[in-house]
């Protein structure tokens, strides 16, 4: 890994002493004192944290707000995150008077940059006292561990041990909180196998038999077994269960739920299921019948050191004792495919407890239709009486967020992603005769009538801003710039792109054009997959990882981010991904706005499947073409995934979308469908970009364009993140495709001696037949 690091830093070195000097020799046409956008801009631009209860989280009390942001710093090849405290009556002494200039400055400021990879500060709520608040920060082993902030002395204590790697905790004081940690039986099983002088490989997963390492890595998407600890009076405990009396694990549902009570006697988590019963295959189906996620009678391990996919149920675990009670009797609704973050969340009276995403088991004989989807549901206490507040309907994509409407068990708010890729929130109160429904308005509460609202702003074409305003829109101002350096950066005009495809569906994308745009020219097109928000500031496109929107379009690109199309798991999910790429290639060049002959396309995660289906199958020509990091719906990903997990899930998607298992007749099925199996098809030359971890799941589109000697490039970025946030890693994974896609459709080659070897590779490739631009 050292020698890794080296090698990013040398390259680093190379790139900023030379790299960008090409880039500049290139941007004649910006405005005097601005520069185009790199890669390296993408990088340091501040973000807020969107996640919990929001980017602007006030003290209970309305006295205080905080705000986190993160950037990318190269120069130490770290991100840098900022946590801000705000007293409110500063901010509304600036919003009073509108004479006063520059920004309102913080009343405290945390800086950290501890650990190679973000993010770096998360999970941040305040105490009920309003007098502090409680984090998770990375350690410089990249453990999480948990802090707690005074605000009155402006000091940061942890609360949990160096050693102990936090996956979830709710606090109520110093002395009262529970929390749950990686169990250190992962590294203790890692360091017998690498000792050992056998390895029982059956109902092993292929990538951790072929590389042991892996094991010891403390990364809960590989392995997210935990234990439960308390804090009581000041006492610290681990929490064992009343009738095994061994630990209680946790796994990912059950990190996520992981709720107290307001007494501190109790806590809300999930548990595997050690035996899925027959009964639940029946009763708790899938929302439709191609889902590749179903609840099967099987046996399950409680302390397998990963299961994420296990079948899990909503329990009260009473932490003085461990005894352990089900609150359902039903399962979470993620196991049947049903799509939302487990959840749970206590009244402030503690009587009553909200759960998301869980079906309810129904009285005997009761085989109510409705209840065969999950619903968000409230449990009262001790009766444990259930009320499901809504069912999920077939509009919903997935639950994002529930909770009580100021801890009101008998008012809910939900957020949910409908399946046309928005979000919505809907609020819901309890009526005198037990039903719940939508209702537009509540009480006004003493958090609703702060005298400011604090939010963030930021559109397509503006980045990020933190803005107060009083009651009247008018007084509107902007408290914080986090990214000043962005005025001396030109970028590309982005704008909302809608087609439709020859079936009729309607499509949304972002269209971003060069910054030197002109109207009649044709420009090459880079395609970009996997979603697209209207509302939000993107630069590199969906993600981080391979993508390079705006980096694309300063060097003559026009970039399309496309959404995906909604039909999943089944054999139309590909094709419909593939129409709707040939309709806005179509629908551009038809606007006189792009070179069709000129077309790359990237994929990554769930869309290099979606790329592959493109190569193999579209009347498009693809100039050059790029997959980072995902599936494939190939033959070789369908075998390495056997006890990838629980539930084979890998697998299971591969044989709802191409519509069978891929032995006897149905691998006829597959040597249609599969897009490995077509690769004659493709005549585009291919990126293939994997990480350390995942070698072999990306080896087989390139081994077969290899094979007939097809123009393919192989690159293993030595991360462990999927999304990228390390500086360097992002650096190498976007400006990669930035230089691939100017090769094969400008013609370019970066003139940076640390480039050297990939132009004779690629020069290589297009010597076998590729013409040149």
């Amino acid at each position: 890994m050292k020698a890794i690091r080296k090698q990013q830093w040398r390259y680093l070195r190379l790139l900023f002493g030379l790299s960008f000097f090409a880039v500049g020799n290139s941007t004649a046409g910006a405005t005097v004192g601005q520069k185009l956008f790199t890669v390296a801009d993408d990088i340091g631009i501040s973000r807020f944290d969107t996640g919990g209860p929001g980017p602007v989280v006030f003290s209970p009390d309305g006295r205080y707000f905080a705000v986190i942001t993160e950037r990318g710093r190269l120069d130490v090849n770290r991100p840098e995150a900022f946590l801000r405290v705000y007293r409110t009556q500063d901010i509304v002494t600036f919003l009073s008077n509108q004479k006063t200039t520059g920004e309102p400055q913080p009343f405290w400021t945390v800086r950290k940059s501890t650990y190679k990879d973000g993010p770096l500060i998360t999970e941040l709520r305040w105490l009920t006292d309003s007098k502090e608040m409680a984090f998770l920060l990375k350690a410089t082993s990249g453990n999480e561990r948990l802090y707690i902030a005074d605000v009155k002395t402006r000091n940061v204590q942890p609360l949990t041990a160096v050693n102990q790697d936090v996956t979830a905790f709710d606090i109520q004081s110093r002395s009262r909180f529970v929390y749950a940690i990686l169990s250190p039986r992962i590294h203790e099983s890692a360091i017998r196998e690498l000792h050992a002088g056998v390895t029982v490989g059956t109902g092993r997963d292929f990538e951790s038999l072929i590389n042991p390492e892996i094991l010891k890595r403390t990364n809960i998407w590989i392995h997210d077994l935990s234990e439960l600890w308390a804090i009581r009076s000041g006492k610290r405990f681990r929490i064992s269960d009343a009738l095994t009396r061994r630990i209680l694990p946790l796994h990912l549902e059950g990190e996520r739920a992981l709720s107290l009570s307001p007494d501190g006697r109790f806590a809300v988590t999930a548990v595997t299921v050690a035996s899925v019963p027959e009964s639940w295959q029946i009763l708790y189906p899938s929302p439709s019948q191609s889902s590749a996620y179903r609840i099967t009678r099987r046996v399950q391990d409680p302390l397998g050191l990963a299961g994420q996919r296990d079948v899990s149920e909503y329990v009260l675990v009473e932490l003085g004792t461990g005894r352990i009670i089900p609150l359902t009797m039903a399962p979470i609704g993620n196991a049947a495919g049903w799509w939302g973050v487990a959840h749970a969340e206590w009244s402030l009276d503690g009587k009553s407890v909200l759960l998301s995403n869980t079906f309810v088991s129904l009285p005997s004989g009761n085989t109510g239709e409705q209840h065969r989807s999950p619903c968000i549901a409230v449990v009262e206490l001790p009766s444990r009486r259930t009320s499901c507040v809504v069912h999920f309907g077939t509009d919903w994509e997935a639950i994002d967020n529930a909770t009580f409407v100021r801890g009101n068990s008998k008012a809910v708010t939900i957020r949910y992603l409908s399946a046309d890729g928005t979000y919505h929130t809907h609020t819901f109160a309890e009526f005198p005769d037990g039903t719940w429904n939508s209702v537009a308005n509540l009480p006004e509460s003493r958090a609703d009538a702060r005298p400011i609202q604090v939010f963030v702003r930021e559109d397509l074409n503006s980045a990020p801003v933190l803005m107060a305003r009083m009651n009247n829109p008018e007084s509107s101002r902007i408290i914080w710039d986090p990214n000043p350096q962005l005025k001396n950066v030109r970028l590309g005009n982005v704008s909302v792109f809608k087609w439709t495809d020859k079936k009729g569906r309607d499509w949304v994308g972002g269209l971003y054009k060069p910054p030197d745009f002109i109207l009649g020219h044709r420009y090459p097109v880079i395609i970009q997959t996997h979603g697209f928000d209207p509302k939000q500031f993107s630069p590199s496109g969906a993600f981080t990882t391979a993508f390079a929107a705006q980096e694309l379009a300063s060097v003559g690109f026009i970039v399309l981010q496309v959404e995906d199309c909604p039909i999943r798991d089944t054999p139309d999910e590909g094709p419909c991904q593939v129409a709707g790429y040939e309709a806005a290639v179509e629908r551009l060049s038809s606007e006189g706005l792009i070179d069709d002959s000129r077309v790359g396309i990237i994929g990554f995660s769930r869309t290099c499947y979606y790329v592959l289906e493109a190569l193999t199958t579209s009347d498009v020509h693809f100039t050059a073409a790029s997959v980072t990091d995902g599936v494939d719906e190939g033959y070789l990903q369908y075998i390495l995934d056997i006890d990838g997990d629980s539930s084979d899930s890998i697998a299971r998607e591969a044989e709802a979308i191409i519509g069978a298992r891929p032995f006897g007749e149905g691998l006829l099925q597959w040597f249609k469908q599969s897009p490995e199996f077509n690769m004659e098809k493709a005549n585009t030359p291919l990126q293939v970009v994997a990480m350390s971890s995942g070698v072999s799941q990306m080896w087989e589109p390139y081994a077969t364009l290899r094979y007939q000697h097809k123009p393919a490039d192989f690159l293993v970025l030595h991360s462990d993140e999927h999304v990228l946030t390390n500086p360097a890693e992002r650096l190498i994974s976007q400006d990669a495709t930035v230089d691939w896609f100017r090769f094969w459709l400008q013609g370019f080659e970066d003139p940076s001696p640390s480039k050297l070897d990939q132009y004779r590779r690629w020069n290589s490739m297009r010597a076998q037949g590729r013409p040149s631009p």
